[in-house]
Protein backbone atom coordinates (compact mmCIF):
# COMPACT_ATOMS: atom_id res chain seq x y z
CA UNK A 1 0.00 0.00 0.00
CA UNK A 2 1.52 3.59 -0.72
CA UNK A 3 -0.01 6.64 -0.71
CA UNK A 4 -0.05 9.41 -4.28
CA UNK A 5 0.38 12.54 -4.99
CA UNK A 6 -1.57 14.50 -7.48
CA UNK A 7 -5.20 13.51 -8.71
CA UNK A 8 -5.20 10.74 -6.39
CA UNK A 9 -3.27 12.42 -3.31
CA UNK A 10 -6.15 11.39 -0.54
CA UNK A 11 -6.18 8.08 -2.03
CA UNK A 12 -4.91 5.06 -0.70
CA UNK A 13 -3.65 2.45 -3.58
CA UNK A 14 -3.66 -1.14 -3.36
CA UNK A 15 -1.64 -3.25 -5.41
CA UNK A 16 -4.26 -6.08 -7.33
CA UNK A 17 -2.11 -8.79 -9.13
CA UNK A 18 -3.14 -11.15 -12.22
CA UNK A 19 -3.02 -14.90 -11.96
CA UNK A 20 -2.50 -17.93 -14.41
CA UNK A 21 -3.96 -21.52 -14.26
CA UNK A 22 -0.76 -24.02 -15.12
CA UNK A 23 -3.27 -26.31 -15.25
CA UNK A 24 -7.45 -26.53 -15.25
CA UNK A 25 -9.34 -30.23 -15.22
CA UNK A 26 -13.01 -30.15 -14.52
CA UNK A 27 -14.45 -32.62 -12.67
CA UNK A 28 -18.31 -32.72 -12.48
CA UNK A 29 -21.37 -30.48 -12.77
CA UNK A 30 -22.42 -29.14 -9.58
CA UNK A 31 -26.43 -29.55 -8.39
CA UNK A 32 -25.89 -25.57 -7.96
CA UNK A 33 -24.78 -25.65 -11.65
CA UNK A 34 -21.66 -24.52 -10.94
CA UNK A 35 -18.69 -26.66 -11.63
CA UNK A 36 -16.21 -28.40 -9.48
CA UNK A 37 -12.48 -28.18 -10.74
CA UNK A 38 -8.62 -28.85 -9.86
CA UNK A 39 -6.51 -26.33 -10.76
CA UNK A 40 -3.05 -24.66 -9.55
CA UNK A 41 -3.06 -21.33 -9.53
CA UNK A 42 -0.05 -18.54 -9.66
CA UNK A 43 0.32 -15.08 -9.11
CA UNK A 44 2.19 -13.37 -11.35
CA UNK A 45 3.42 -9.88 -11.45
CA UNK A 46 0.71 -7.90 -14.13
CA UNK A 47 -1.27 -6.05 -11.61
CA UNK A 48 -4.32 -3.26 -11.82
CA UNK A 49 -4.12 -0.26 -9.16
CA UNK A 50 -6.73 -0.33 -6.98
CA UNK A 51 -7.59 3.22 -5.28
CA UNK A 52 -9.68 3.67 -2.09
CA UNK A 53 -10.81 7.04 -0.26
CA UNK A 54 -12.95 7.31 2.96
CA UNK A 55 -16.30 9.64 2.15
CA UNK A 56 -18.15 11.53 4.76
CA UNK A 57 -21.15 10.17 4.10
CA UNK A 58 -22.06 6.20 3.71
CA UNK A 59 -22.25 6.38 -0.53
CA UNK A 60 -20.16 3.83 -2.10
CA UNK A 61 -18.97 4.97 -5.49
CA UNK A 62 -16.89 3.00 -8.04
CA UNK A 63 -15.23 3.96 -11.40
CA UNK A 64 -12.84 2.30 -14.05
CA UNK A 65 -10.67 3.86 -16.61
CA UNK A 66 -12.43 1.56 -18.87
CA UNK A 67 -15.95 1.46 -20.18
CA UNK A 68 -16.72 -1.96 -20.72
CA UNK A 69 -16.81 -3.26 -17.10
CA UNK A 70 -20.42 -5.28 -16.59
CA UNK A 71 -22.11 -2.44 -14.41
CA UNK A 72 -24.38 -5.21 -13.49
CA UNK A 73 -21.78 -7.29 -12.35
CA UNK A 74 -19.02 -4.99 -10.84
CA UNK A 75 -17.66 -7.61 -8.26
CA UNK A 76 -15.52 -4.67 -6.94
CA UNK A 77 -18.68 -3.16 -5.96
CA UNK A 78 -19.98 -6.07 -5.06
CA UNK A 79 -17.08 -6.28 -2.53
CA UNK A 80 -17.33 -2.70 -1.15
CA UNK A 81 -21.22 -3.46 -0.51
CA UNK A 82 -20.30 -6.76 1.04
CA UNK A 83 -17.51 -5.01 3.59
CA UNK A 84 -19.18 -2.27 4.57
CA UNK A 85 -22.94 -3.83 4.77
CA UNK A 86 -24.43 -2.88 8.31
CA UNK A 87 -21.46 -0.56 8.58
CA UNK A 88 -22.21 3.62 8.73
CA UNK A 89 -19.15 3.81 6.11
CA UNK A 90 -18.94 5.03 2.61
CA UNK A 91 -15.89 5.06 0.02
CA UNK A 92 -14.88 6.35 -3.68
CA UNK A 93 -12.90 3.61 -5.30
CA UNK A 94 -11.39 4.05 -8.85
CA UNK A 95 -9.78 1.04 -10.69
CA UNK A 96 -6.96 1.81 -13.05
CA UNK A 97 -7.62 -1.71 -15.21
CA UNK A 98 -3.88 -2.88 -16.30
CA UNK A 99 -5.06 -6.56 -16.49
CA UNK A 100 -6.88 -7.85 -19.63
CA UNK A 101 -10.89 -8.36 -19.24
CA UNK A 102 -12.24 -11.26 -20.53
CA UNK A 103 -8.50 -13.07 -20.59
CA UNK A 104 -8.59 -15.78 -17.93
CA UNK A 105 -6.55 -13.63 -15.90
CA UNK A 106 -8.75 -13.40 -12.96
CA UNK A 107 -8.20 -9.04 -13.30
CA UNK A 108 -11.99 -8.89 -12.01
CA UNK A 109 -11.77 -11.14 -8.98
CA UNK A 110 -8.44 -9.92 -7.94
CA UNK A 111 -9.92 -6.09 -7.99
CA UNK A 112 -13.12 -7.83 -5.67
CA UNK A 113 -10.59 -9.18 -3.31
CA UNK A 114 -8.13 -6.04 -3.34
CA UNK A 115 -11.47 -3.82 -2.47
CA UNK A 116 -12.20 -6.38 0.26
CA UNK A 117 -8.41 -6.41 1.93
CA UNK A 118 -8.09 -2.51 1.13
CA UNK A 119 -11.02 -1.55 3.02
CA UNK A 120 -10.58 -3.72 5.92
CA UNK A 121 -6.96 -2.02 6.31
CA UNK A 122 -8.85 1.57 5.41
CA UNK A 123 -11.54 1.50 8.33
CA UNK A 124 -9.06 -1.15 10.84
CA UNK A 125 -11.99 -3.52 10.55
CA UNK A 126 -9.56 -6.31 11.53
CA UNK A 127 -11.80 -8.74 9.84
CA UNK A 128 -9.04 -11.86 10.13
CA UNK A 129 -7.63 -13.85 6.52
CA UNK A 130 -9.76 -16.75 7.20
CA UNK A 131 -13.37 -14.76 7.76
CA UNK A 132 -12.41 -12.32 4.43
CA UNK A 133 -11.34 -15.44 2.72
CA UNK A 134 -14.77 -17.19 3.50
CA UNK A 135 -16.85 -14.48 3.26
CA UNK A 136 -15.59 -13.57 -0.67
CA UNK A 137 -16.74 -16.62 -1.74
CA UNK A 138 -20.24 -15.32 -2.05
CA UNK A 139 -18.62 -12.35 -4.81
CA UNK A 140 -17.24 -14.72 -7.34
CA UNK A 141 -15.28 -18.04 -7.47
CA UNK A 142 -11.97 -17.07 -7.76
CA UNK A 143 -12.13 -14.35 -5.19
CA UNK A 144 -11.15 -16.38 -2.13
CA UNK A 145 -7.70 -17.13 -3.90
CA UNK A 146 -6.89 -13.65 -4.38
CA UNK A 147 -7.80 -12.62 -0.44
CA UNK A 148 -5.58 -15.86 0.44
CA UNK A 149 -3.00 -14.20 -1.64
CA UNK A 150 -0.36 -16.96 -1.87
CA UNK A 151 -0.26 -19.50 -5.20
CA UNK A 152 -2.29 -22.59 -4.12
CA UNK A 153 -3.74 -25.75 -5.31
CA UNK A 154 -7.46 -25.00 -5.85
CA UNK A 155 -10.48 -27.35 -5.88
CA UNK A 156 -14.35 -27.23 -5.23
CA UNK A 157 -15.87 -24.17 -7.17
CA UNK A 158 -12.23 -22.45 -6.20
CA UNK A 159 -13.18 -21.92 -2.33
CA UNK A 160 -10.66 -25.17 -1.43
CA UNK A 161 -6.59 -23.59 -1.47
CA UNK A 162 -3.88 -25.83 -0.39
CA UNK A 163 -1.02 -23.67 -0.64
CA UNK A 164 1.44 -24.46 -2.73
CA UNK A 165 5.01 -23.59 -3.17
CA UNK A 166 5.50 -23.08 -6.87
CA UNK A 167 8.54 -21.75 -8.84
CA UNK A 168 8.18 -18.28 -9.92
CA UNK A 169 9.15 -19.11 -13.71
CA UNK A 170 9.19 -16.50 -16.32
CA UNK A 171 6.18 -16.28 -18.82
CA UNK A 172 4.98 -14.77 -22.20
CA UNK A 173 1.64 -13.61 -21.83
CA UNK A 174 0.17 -13.82 -25.36
CA UNK A 175 -3.16 -11.68 -25.39
CA UNK A 176 -5.26 -11.32 -28.43
CA UNK A 177 -8.04 -8.74 -28.62
CA UNK A 178 -10.39 -11.36 -27.71
CA UNK A 179 -12.94 -11.39 -24.82
CA UNK A 180 -14.36 -15.19 -23.79
CA UNK A 181 -17.47 -14.89 -22.30
CA UNK A 182 -17.14 -17.80 -19.27
CA UNK A 183 -20.36 -19.15 -19.03
CA UNK A 184 -20.51 -19.23 -23.00
CA UNK A 185 -17.70 -21.58 -22.34
CA UNK A 186 -18.91 -23.69 -19.35
CA UNK A 187 -22.47 -24.05 -21.14
CA UNK A 188 -20.19 -25.26 -24.69
CA UNK A 189 -17.94 -27.60 -22.92
CA UNK A 190 -19.35 -31.00 -22.46
CA UNK A 191 -17.66 -34.29 -19.54
CA UNK A 192 -17.64 -36.67 -21.91
CA UNK A 193 -15.30 -39.01 -20.11
CA UNK A 194 -15.01 -39.78 -16.10
CA UNK A 195 -11.90 -37.38 -15.43
CA UNK A 196 -8.99 -38.50 -13.19
CA UNK A 197 -8.61 -36.90 -10.04
CA UNK A 198 -5.33 -35.60 -9.51
CA UNK A 199 -3.05 -35.58 -6.36
CA UNK A 200 -0.72 -32.51 -5.50
CA UNK A 201 2.32 -34.78 -6.12
CA UNK A 202 1.16 -36.26 -9.08
CA UNK A 203 1.30 -32.59 -10.52
CA UNK A 204 4.81 -32.41 -9.94
CA UNK A 205 6.31 -35.80 -10.73
CA UNK A 206 3.89 -36.20 -13.48
CA UNK A 207 4.35 -32.43 -15.09
CA UNK A 208 4.36 -33.87 -18.76
CA UNK A 209 1.37 -36.45 -18.36
CA UNK A 210 -1.60 -35.87 -20.46
CA UNK A 211 -3.98 -35.27 -17.54
CA UNK A 212 -2.25 -32.00 -16.62
CA UNK A 213 -4.38 -29.73 -19.06
CA UNK A 214 -6.63 -26.99 -19.74
CA UNK A 215 -9.97 -28.99 -19.95
CA UNK A 216 -11.67 -25.58 -21.54
CA UNK A 217 -8.79 -25.56 -23.96
CA UNK A 218 -10.45 -27.04 -26.95
CA UNK A 219 -13.54 -25.87 -26.34
CA UNK A 220 -12.56 -22.55 -26.24
CA UNK A 221 -10.19 -23.13 -29.74
CA UNK A 222 -13.18 -24.91 -31.59
CA UNK A 223 -15.21 -21.80 -31.28
CA UNK A 224 -12.73 -19.32 -31.70
CA UNK A 225 -10.86 -20.17 -35.34
CA UNK A 226 -8.10 -16.89 -34.88
CA UNK A 227 -7.21 -18.69 -31.01
CA UNK A 228 -6.43 -21.56 -32.45
CA UNK A 229 -4.24 -19.87 -35.34
CA UNK A 230 -2.19 -18.26 -32.84
CA UNK A 231 -2.00 -21.84 -30.70
CA UNK A 232 -0.61 -23.47 -33.22
CA UNK A 233 1.57 -20.36 -34.27
CA UNK A 234 2.69 -20.17 -30.61
CA UNK A 235 3.79 -24.18 -31.01
CA UNK A 236 6.57 -23.39 -32.87
CA UNK A 237 8.42 -21.70 -29.55
CA UNK A 238 7.46 -24.16 -27.13
CA UNK A 239 4.41 -25.33 -25.48
CA UNK A 240 1.68 -22.84 -24.82
CA UNK A 241 -1.28 -23.46 -22.60
CA UNK A 242 -4.74 -21.77 -22.16
CA UNK A 243 -5.32 -19.95 -18.84
CA UNK A 244 -8.28 -20.00 -17.31
CA UNK A 245 -11.31 -20.23 -19.97
CA UNK A 246 -9.26 -18.02 -21.96
CA UNK A 247 -8.04 -16.24 -24.03
CA UNK A 248 -5.14 -15.40 -23.06
CA UNK A 249 -2.32 -18.02 -23.51
CA UNK A 250 1.17 -18.21 -21.11
CA UNK A 251 4.80 -19.59 -22.60
CA UNK A 252 7.18 -20.58 -20.32
CA UNK A 253 10.55 -19.29 -21.14
CA UNK A 254 14.04 -19.42 -20.38
CA UNK A 255 15.95 -18.28 -23.41
CA UNK A 256 15.74 -14.72 -23.97
CA UNK A 257 16.37 -14.99 -27.81
CA UNK A 258 13.35 -17.01 -28.21
CA UNK A 259 10.82 -14.65 -26.00
CA UNK A 260 12.24 -11.90 -28.42
CA UNK A 261 11.63 -13.84 -31.50
CA UNK A 262 8.31 -14.85 -30.50
CA UNK A 263 8.01 -11.01 -29.76
CA UNK A 264 8.90 -10.08 -33.05
CA UNK A 265 7.42 -12.23 -35.16
CA UNK A 266 4.19 -11.59 -33.67
CA UNK A 267 0.96 -11.92 -35.67
CA UNK A 268 -0.79 -7.93 -35.66
CA UNK A 269 -3.70 -7.51 -33.10
CA UNK A 270 -1.79 -9.40 -30.43
CA UNK A 271 -0.18 -7.94 -27.29
CA UNK A 272 2.46 -9.80 -25.72
CA UNK A 273 3.72 -8.84 -21.70
CA UNK A 274 6.70 -10.55 -19.97
CA UNK A 275 5.81 -11.21 -16.46
CA UNK A 276 7.12 -13.08 -13.90
CA UNK A 277 5.74 -15.54 -10.83
CA UNK A 278 5.13 -14.12 -7.61
CA UNK A 279 4.84 -16.16 -4.35
CA UNK A 280 2.72 -13.77 -2.41
CA UNK A 281 0.27 -10.75 -3.05
CA UNK A 282 1.49 -7.36 -2.44
CA UNK A 283 -0.98 -6.90 -0.04
CA UNK A 284 0.57 -8.91 2.75
CA UNK A 285 4.35 -7.78 1.52
CA UNK A 286 3.09 -4.53 2.84
CA UNK A 287 2.06 -5.62 6.72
Amino acid sequence: MARLNKKYSDFQRFLSPAKINLFLRILNKRKDGYHNLQSVFQLIDLYDEVFIRARSDNKILIDYNVNSIDKNNDLGLKAANLMLKNLNYGVDIKINKKIPIGGGLGGGSSNAASVMLGINKLFNLNIDKKKLTESSLSIGADVPFFVNGINGWVEGVGESITPLHVNNNKYLLIIPNISISTRRVFTDFKLTNKPITLKIPSFFNEVEDDNIVNDLQDIVLENYPKLNELFIWLQGFGKPSMTGTGSTFFLKYDDIDVARKIIDDKPKDIKIISVKGISLHPHFLAD
